[in-house]
């Protein structure tokens, strides 16, 4: 059992509130028994699996020291369900914490197969080990949790989930499960596949989680700041320290990030000799309306060929004016064009792009293209704010979106827009330049979802979305602005693609423009 002091000092070290002598009592327990260390990690991967109880936005230092208060009575693991986003973070910083105060160190002679995370597989000439190192040295050898620390040379250790690690001195390198590690100082570099997705390198002030990639991550000793490194594939950040708010940063194949000893971005560069953000080349365009004429019967003809042809609600005669390419439409609120008739293609989308050219787009926000059910509570959608373009998606009562921070809207001026996504990472464009990507959303950290994962979808739109508030009183969102030359692609354009439709208004990217 779990003394009522013993969980008021592991809340108060969570805060960071602990006075020297509250540290120096938790450490003292920590010490007594192996299976105090045993508890206190299972609470912590039980938090690492309670992904549906993150909140965001992260709440202030002083609700959640509340919450973690109000928890305790619940029992040791029950208040792990209540603590917050940046609790949790703190919660990976003090089991930092614990690996190297306590250092549970199996021996060489000690630990086999069965009761081990990794394996030596490699240890180069050079080697130097610390003098206080005392994990097992020799190639084969099997290793539990503990510390790998070394003067000089390199070593490669092989995961039993499939990660395999060099470690490169001088370095302090911890391991701590089959999935998670965490590097104090030095450099290591990752090759985590498939079958070790969401392998995990902590540090001080973030954590690194693998979505199937090879990456680098150094740590200097004295600064505390943080490089990482994508050389393939696909990694999260997962940023923020003691006393900060913790985001999810995506960082893809070709880019670095500097993170300081905080949590905060210092800067993301391209690696040299790298092409990074180039996304998907195989894209067909899938509808095209360039605006150019509406029927009298409000028919927005699709010229892409496929027929997916829209109808312009609620059947007023359409407002032309002058477009980026030809005519252009322009929408008032009530004004949408209307998809519904071709929801089951739209629906087929897992990969694609959205492109369009706007002008002055209605605030607070403008709906340029919404996918749903019958109200908001199963949708995808693109939008634009007055400072940003988001692309977000709602599954039952969880919303999240990925979004773009831009400089606003100039009246009268025509701007390019678009979205791309391929494999779960979305990419937002202006006027042909990427301005964000994720993932994840911003708020929750749900993943990205698509047409395709929409529940029972009943509607599909340009400039409106269905229901936009829920209960008995509904207010639909709208666009409210001019558009032209809404172009949807199946598959993911390239950077190169979207440089091209921004630059010749009503074309549209193909495969033979490629390879020209």
């Amino acid at each position: 059992m779990i003394s009522e002091r013993v969980q008021y000092l592991v809340e108060r070290y969570i805060v960071d509130l602990l006075t020297e002598e509250e540290k120096a009592e938790l450490t003292k327990w920590l010490d007594e028994d192996p299976g105090h260390r045993a508890l206190f990690r299972e609470a912590i991967e039980l938090e690492f699996h309670l992904d549906s109880q993150l909140s965001a936005p992260d709440e202030d230092e002083k609700d959640k020291l509340v919450d973690l208060q109000k928890a305790a009575s619940l029992g040791w693991l029950g208040k792990w369900e209540h603590v917050g986003v940046a609790a949790l973070l703190m919660i990976c910083l003090t089991f930092g914490w614990m690996l190297w105060s306590n250092r549970v160190r199996p021996t060489e002679e000690g630990t086999g197969a069965s009761d081990s995370f990794a394996k030596l597989s490699s240890v180069s000439s050079d080697v130097v080990f610390r003098e206080d190192y005392e994990l097992p040295r020799k190639e084969g050898s099997y290793l539990g949790k503990g510390w790998v620390l070394l003067d000089r040379g390199t070593v490669e250790i092989e995961f039993h989930s499939g990660a395999q690690v060099a470690v490169i001195g001088p370095a302090v390198f911890g391991i701590d499960t089959e999935m998670r590690s965490y590097l104090d100082s030095g450099k290591v570099t990752v090759h985590a596949p498939g079958v070790a997705r969401d392998f995990v390198v902590a540090t001080e002030s973030m954590e690194v989680v693998d979505l199937g990639t090879r990456f680098e991550v150094e740590v200097d000793p004295k600064s505390r700041e943080s490089n990482v490194s994508v050389i393939e594939g696909l990694v999260d950040l997962h940023l923020g320290s003691r006393g900060t708010k913790r985001m999810i940063r995506p960082l893809e194949a070709g880019y670095a990030a500097r993170v300081d000893a905080y949590g905060r971005i210092v800067e993301i560069t391209s690696r040299p000799g790298s092409h990074p953000g180039t996304g998907g080349g195989d894209a067909a365009i899938l509808a095209h309306w360039t605006f150019d004429e509406i029927g009298a019967d409000g028919r927005v003809e699709d010229r892409a060929g496929d027929q997916l042809d829209g109808v312009l609600q609620p059947g007023k005669r359409p407002k032309f004016v002058t477009g980026a390419s030809g005519k252009a439409l322009k929408l008032s609120a009530g004004e949408a064009v209307d998809l519904r008739e071709h929801v089951s293609t739209l629906g087929q989308l897992e990969d694609f792009a959205l492109t369009a050219w706007v002008r002055d787009p209605g605030k607070p926000l403008a709906m340029l293209f919404s996918y749903s059910g019958e109200t908001e509570q199963h949708r995808v959608q693109f939008l634009l704010f007055p400072q940003h373009i988001d692309f977000g998606w709602q599954d039952g009562p969880h919303y999240d979106a990925i979004s773009g921070r831009v400089d606003g809207w100039v009246p009268g001026q025509w701007y390019h827009v678009a979205m791309t996504a391929r494999g779960g990472l979305v990419r937002l464009y202006r006027d042909g330049e990427l301005i964000a990507f994720g993932s994840m959303g911003s708020r929750i950290g749900m993943p990205v979802s698509s047409p395709s994962r929409v529940n029972n979808a009943s509607h599909a739109y340009l400039g409106r979305l269905e229901d936009g508030r829920q209960g008995e009183a509904t207010s639909h969102q709208w666009f409210d602005g001019e558009i032209d030359d809404f172009q949807i692609y199946s598959g993911a354009l390239s950077h190169e693609g979207i440089q091209f439709v921004f630059e010749h208004p009503g074309e549209v990217w193909t495969p033979e423009v490629a390879r020209q």
